[in-house]
This record gives structure tokens, sequence and C-alpha cells, in this order.
């Protein structure tokens, strides 16, 4: 089969495009034919070295939709021929064959296309762990959500709009600020042109947001702990512009006595029921036309460098997409 594949750790343009041998899958496993692959911040760690889950000689990718080919022994609940989607933390998916475990893939259903399926795994879950299990998010809350045009934000916008909540969106430009407008935030701020925590502050009054969701990391943090509001919520889930190391822990006191939590997807898909439901609830919402992934960018196996060089330099909108 062909793949994308990482040969040392290094520059994305050192990734080159192979025939390898076509997994077999073990016990518990199924064979997945992969016919959209999605592109993850995390992935270009994974390249570069500096978030390292396998060692060279490796293929990239986490996720992917595709059809499955063939079960390995034990496995049941699934067909050959059926659609899947699936997240699995060790890499694999940038190839036209990945054999996953089995409880990690959910089925497909009907009027969503593989695209969609794709964009709704690790950015939907992420969005969905978020707003349910990181905070409880309910109507007339304010939210400020970083990144809002990015793979998680532009889900995280559209979830939070269609639960009631008073979105403050950031976002780096004017396109990624049409986008934002588009899905319903109702203060769009571009933080090239004005302060994000001073917009912040004058949209509520003084008061900051109920919960801050958090993905730029290094660069925003200590604002982010400082727009909360008393007794909110501050939720950094990613390190887009480094990651956080010591933190100041004053100032949750100095906010307003806050709640900071530090979440990763993992222990939000622990068992396969954790995928299935809420899995369940991201389709649902896109069937229902609440829910509508953007879709930023499409490539083939030779495109991932250039998809790795867009999502890991700010310039993606929505999820980017690897076809193989």
């Amino acid at each position: 089969m062909r793949a994308a594949l990482v040969t040392e750790y290094g520059p994305f343009e050192s990734i080159r495009v192979a025939e390898v041998e076509t997994p077999a899958p073990a016990a518990g496993e199924i064979l997945v034919r992969v016919n959209a692959a999605g592109v993850n911040f995390a992935d270009g760690g994974m390249v570069l070295g500096t978030a390292r889950r396998s060692a060279p000689p490796f293929i990239p990718g986490v996720e992917a939709a595709g059809t499955v080919e063939r079960l390995g022994e034990g496995v049941q609940g699934l067909t050959p021929g059926q659609r899947v989607v699936y997240w699995n933390p060790l890499p694999s998916a940038f190839a036209e064959y990945a054999a996953v475990p089995a409880w990690r893939a959910v089925a497909i259903p009907d009027g969503v296309t593989d695209e969609v399926a794709v964009a709704l795994m690790v950015q939907g879950t992420t969005a969905h762990y978020l707003v349910t299990s990181s905070f409880n998010l309910q109507a007339g809350h304010t939210v400020l959500v970083h990144a809002a045009a990015g793979g998680v934000g532009h889900l995280l916008v559209q979830i939070a709009v269609a639960k009631g909540a008073r979105v403050v969106a950031s976002v780096g430009g004017e396109g990624k600020a049409r986008l934002a407008r588009s899905l319903g935030a109702q203060v769009v701020v571009d933080r090239t042109e004005r302060d994000v925590f001073e917009a912040l502050k004058e949209a509520t009054g003084g008061e900051g947001a109920d919960v801050v969701y958090d993905a730029v990391g290094a660069a925003t943090i200590e604002q982010s702990l400082l727009a909360t509001k008393r007794r909110g919520t501050c939720v950094l889930f990613g390190g887009a512009s480094g990651l956080v190391g010591m933190l100041d822990t004053s100032l949750m006191q100095r906010a307003g006595s806050i709640f900071f939590t530090r979440p990763g997807l993992g222990d939000y898909l622990r068992d396969a029921e954790e995928y299935q439901t809420r899995m369940a609830d991201l389709f649902a919402w896109h069937l229902a036309g609440t829910l509508k992934p953007h879709l930023g960018g499409t490539w083939g196996l030779e495109g991932v460098p250039e998809a790795l060089t867009q999502i890991t330099g700010g310039q993606s909108l929505g999820k980017l997409i690897i076809r193989p």
C-alpha cells in the first residue's frame, strides 16, 4: 500500500510517500480502507519529534474514516464493507489502509460523509467534552473561544451558540473573522487588530467570561485566567503557541477564585461507550443542521507536508483532510 512515511524526526518536507506492507488486523482489531484522514496539530509534533508517540519509521496521522476491509479475531459489532471513523493515539492514518482497535471505531450513519465524520472525531469529540465534561455549558453563559476558526474552535462556537451561550470569538485575520461570524459568534475579535481581553471585558461589562477555552497556550494563558469571571472556569486544552510550563496559581485567586483545568482527549474517550455516546451526539447535531464542519483543504499523500505546515503555522481554517 501507499503511505506517507516518516523515516526520521525532522522537518515536514522530509516525509516521503512510499510503498509499505499492508497491515494485518490483530485480534480485536479491524483493517480500515482509509478514504479520508484528519490532520491535527499534534501530528506536527510527532513528525518533528517534540511529541513522540512512535519511533521512525512510522506513518503519521491518528484519525480516519473509511470502510472496514477485514476483521481481526474476536471482533463483533462491525462488518466488512461498513463505513467507520476512528481515533487511535498511535499514528498510522496517512496511508491507504490502517489496522486499529475495533473499540475505537464508530459506525458512520447514512447522510454523513467520510470527510464530515473525520472532522467530528478528534476535534468534534474535543469540543463535546469541553462543553459537557470540562464545563457544563448552559444557555446564558458567556464563552471566550481562542482560535475560534480552527478545527476545534469552529465546532465549539457552533455548539455553544446552539446551547444558547454568548460567544466571544478570538481569531487572527479577517478571513477567520468572517468564518467565526458566519458560525454565529456574537462578538468576534481579530487579535491582530484589537486586544482580545479588552474586548471581552467591554462585552461583559468588566465581569469576564463564565468559561474560557484556550488552545493557544503559552502566549495567552495568563490573560485567559484573568479574563475568567469570578468563580468561573478556565480550560487549557492545547499549546499552539508553546506548552505552558510553570503557572502562577495566585492568578486564579486574583481573577476571582476561578477554577482551572488542563484536560486531554484520552481521558474523555476512555472506552467504547464514550466513543459511541459522544459521536452519537455529534452525528445527531450534524444531521439536524446544527453542526456543520468547515472543510479547509484536501490533499493527497504527497500533500501531507503542506497540510502540516498550514495547521502548525496557524494558517488553517476548519478541518484539513488527507485522501490517500
